[in-house]
């Protein structure tokens, strides 16, 4: 062969692989072409029955990619908004939810309550609906929405009959607002010792405040066994003004799972739990701290004394179980209950099993306080003496008798 030819049979190939080249490179430029025209035209090709088998996995990627990147960012705005400018309304019950509207609890007649732990709280008439109690929180650890709504959630899915339930909230911001059922009668607090003296108050007999006792410790035995830490107190904040009364004096204990809002400074200094004898000596709280302010709340049900360490601003109260044990000690045991059941004598010995029960949860030590499943069996088990035939209005009635005296035996048995 020929120099020339040798020459032209190298020109034929190398010029065959240049179209070969061409034609890669063209078909790739199609291909690419070809996602970007269906990226922008989303329509084009539908019902045309055909598919790129190639290219489904890198389109779905990438539409699923972009979707989730718009849903954060739409997620992050709305956040934003709500956590600035707040929105409406956030219903726990999805048929409470179309009964109102924030516009409407806004125009609503407003009575103040009074200022609590938490904050202030109002009892809110709307016009043809059951009247509404808004909590207005302040001092809060900071918190997101999330973190917020989160901790709302929980409270919303302990649902007990005795446990008042959550029926909305509010978050903005500037503005934390909780709203709950108004209940008719009013705090254990007021019912115990509001209008003493007075000609026109009820008596508060035995058998309703054993129907209180009952109905906490069921409660509390539900926020308990919800709840499995032994480090994480379930209500935290147990006292009088916290047990409600509504129009059929049911129980219902408010402000549960709320301590874990406040930072702990402020915890520290105003919720019943860290008054307990653990907190003083370690700095610790435990669910037990529950079962001590159980104890304390019984003891001011029974004695109608009011309890120094969840007293309300500006009244003073004593330590009723340290006065409890100096009581039986000094052995003027007749002035430990309150006048308004001391006189029903058929029912002392219940009185007298319920004041070992506080006084039990009383103790110093958690180790020793027993759960709230075990007093809540103990506390089922008093039974009621319905009549109150044999009661003796005589405030000279003592209590000296001989089951007073060994029941006070065993109280001093306990003290620590």
């Amino acid at each position: 062969m020929s120099n020339f030819a040798t020459i032209f049979l190298l020109f034929d190939v190398a010029g065959l692989l240049a179209v070969i080249l061409l034609f890669i490179l063209y078909f790739n430029k199609s291909r690419k072409l070809k996602k970007m025209l269906k990226k922008n035209n989303p329509e084009e090709g539908k019902g045309s029955g055909v598919v790129d088998d190639d290219d489904n996995d890198d389109d779905n990627y990438l539409e699923e990619e972009t979707k989730n990147m718009n849903r954060i960012e739409l997620q992050s705005k709305e956040e934003a908004v709500r956590e600035e400018k707040g929105g409406g309304l956030i219903f726990m019950e999805e048929e409470e939810a179309a009964s109102f509207e924030l516009d409407d609890l806004l125009k609503a007649s407003a009575e103040g309550l009074g200022k609590g732990i938490f904050g202030n709280s109002y009892k809110a008439m709307m016009e043809g609906r059951s009247a509404i109690v808004v909590k207005r929180l302040r001092d809060l650890k900071p918190l997101s929405y999330e973190e917020f709504r989160k901790q709302l959630s929980v409270i919303s899915e302990m649902k007990h009959p005795n446990l008042l339930p959550l029926v909305a909230y509010y978050y903005s911001k500037e503005e934390k607002l909780l709203l709950y059922k108004f209940a008719e009668k009013g705090n254990l607090f007021n019912r115990i010792h509001g209008g003493k003296g007075n000609k026109d108050r009820i008596p508060f007999r035995w058998g309703a405040r054993l129907s209180v006792a009952r109905g906490v410790a069921r409660a509390l035995e539900y926020l308990h066994l919800k709840n499995k830490s032994q480090t994480i107190v379930p209500h935290g904040n147990l006292k009088s003004t916290n047990v409600l009364l509504d129009d059929n004096d049911m129980v219902l204990v408010s402000d549960y799972g709320m301590s874990s809002l406040l930072a702990l400074p402020i915890a520290a200094n105003r919720l019943a739990s860290y008054k307990s004898p653990e907190y003083q000596a370690s700095k610790r709280v435990y669910k037990k701290s529950d079962v001590w302010s159980y104890g304390g709340l019984i003891l001011e049900l029974l004695t109608g004394r009011v309890q120094a360490h969840t007293a309300p601003p500006g009244t003073k109260g004593v330590d009723l179980c340290s006065w409890v044990h100096r009581a039986v000690r000094e052995e003027w045991t007749a002035e430990i209950f309150d006048i308004e059941i001391s006189v029903q004598r058929s029912s002392t010995p219940g009185m007298l099993k319920l004041l070992q029960i506080a006084m039990r949860c009383c103790d110093k030590s958690p180790e020793n306080r027993p759960e709230m499943t075990e007093v809540v069996r103990e506390v089922e088990n008093i039974k009621l003496v319905e009549s109150e035939d044999d009661e003796d209005l005589s405030l000279d009635q003592s209590l000296t008798d001989e089951s007073l005296s060994t029941s006070a035996s065993g109280i001093m048995g306990d003290e620590r």
